[in-house]
């Protein structure tokens, strides 16, 4: 079996092998910045001015490496869907050249046997008459009473020769035509199959610097919010609390409402493009979410709690954020789209299942794409729990985890996948 025409079963198995082995052992190297040392702390606890400095240089070295944790992740975000977009891309391709080999063999197969039909009643015809079977029959003696019935059977041989040769050439011309396709169809498929190795090794790239900054800043910043903790007289547990999470969510929870309702004329629910399309919301909406599967789907979300997050990974015991929302609502046998969130958005789109945001109740999908947009790829979708919060699978180097909606970057539709 050539590369090209790999098993997409199979090739997510070795892209999430692969990518969780390389994230877990190598990692580009980072700059160490200069950090306060325990002895720089203790001294300057006991004088004012210099407390006051050491716990501006400590919080300042803290947002820092929140910043290159906000730059890594999202990134890594982007690019792993960008990879995904990448391989359904491939898989529509293979699907297609698989499909169109298999009509140009059948055509093929039907040449050859009308062709044979061909051939073998022209060798007929030419034993028997030279080729004019008419000029045998008026020539070749018989009772006269009898020419006219022979007449007429000697043209519906013609035609039906007729026939048998226009039927070989039309069979020709069609596996002519298939084979052609096929070839065009095989050479998509391996362009596609370029394209997504080479997202692939980017979106791994991504993904290791991601987890290597997401477990340095961990590392660093345990230290640095025990000293701030030291400094201002509080609990390292309530410093943490303050500093938990990359910079790029805190950005994101900063904003304190949800996005407005897009108008009511913004796109409708048409098809999406393969690009997330634009607009949104359907004229005719989905109803209220079926309870029991929204409760199934939401109930195997949650069992994955604590799972880490890997590109391509769609359990078990390993999730992307598309992979779970996927598997979610697999596993109460709703389909959601393919295994990317921009897909996922467009699915719920084309099948008018797009609700305004306002009116989103458990079970429904939110996605997030660079400043909330609705057209372009989405970089991160979510399940929606209830009580303002989300279930997700958030980035290289966190697990899956219960978050409270961010409404940064939030796009303003919900997705209805029941109802």
């Amino acid at each position: 079996m050539t590369p090209g025409k790999r098993p997409l079963g199979l090739l997510a198995l070795i892209v999430v092998g692969t990518i969780a082995v390389s994230v877990g052992l190598t990692g580009p190297a980072l700059a160490a910045p200069t950090f306060p040392s325990w002895a720089d702390v203790q001294r300057a606890k006991h004088n004012v001015k210099a407390k006051q400095a050491e716990i501006k240089t400590l919080t300042a070295l803290i947002g820092t490496l929140q910043q290159q944790s906000d730059a890594a992740g999202k990134t890594a975000l982007q690019l792993g869907e960008a990879y995904l977009v990448a391989l359904n891309a491939y898989n529509a391709a293979s699907q297609k050249a698989d499909t169109l080999k298999a009509q140009a063999d059948a055509a093929s197969a039907k040449s050859k046997a009308s062709s044979q039909v061909a051939g073998q009643l022209a060798a007929y015809l030419a034993r028997n008459s030279g080729g004019d079977l008419t000029l045998s029959l008026l020539f070749g003696g018989g009772d006269p009473r009898d020419l006219l019935g022979t007449l007429g059977t000697a043209n519906k041989l013609t035609e039906q020769t007729a026939a048998i040769y226009e039927q070989a050439a039309v069979d020709a011309n069609a596996a002519k035509a298939l084979t052609a396709q096929a070839r065009v169809a095989e050479d998509a498929r391996a362009t596609k199959s370029r394209a997504a190795a080479a997202a692939l090794a980017t979106a791994k790239a991504a993904a290791q610097a991601a987890q290597a900054k997401v477990a340095y800043q961990n590392k660093q910043q345990a230290t640095m919010t025990a000293q701030l903790a030291l400094l201002k007289g509080t609990s390292a547990k309530v410093q943490a609390a303050y500093y938990a999470g990359v910079a790029w969510e805190r950005k994101q929870e900063e904003q304190k409402t949800p996005p407005p309702d897009p108008p009511s004329n913004n796109g409708g629910g048409g098809a999406g493009s393969g690009d997330g399309g634009s607009g949104g919301g359907s004229s005719n909406p989905p109803g209220p979410p079926d309870v029991s599967a929204v409760g199934g789907a939401i109930a195997f979300a949650e069992a994955q709690l604590g799972e880490p997050y890997v590109l391509g990974g769609m359990g078990p015991n390993v999730w992307d954020c598309s992979g779970l929302t996927k598997a979610a609502y697999a596993s109460v046998g709703v389909y959601i789209g393919t295994h990317s969130a921009t897909d996922q958005y467009n699915t719920m789109k084309s099948e008018g299942r797009l609700i305004p945001l306002s009116q989103r109740q458990a079970g429904d999908l939110l996605w997030y794409s660079d400043g909330g947009t609705t057209w372009g790829s989405k970089y991160h979708v979510t399940l929606y729990i209830g009580n303002g919060e989300m279930i997700e699978a958030p980035y290289p180097g966190a697990t899956v985890r219960i978050r409270a909606v961010r409404y940064g970057d939030l796009v303003p539709y919900a997705g209805r996948p029941t109802g």
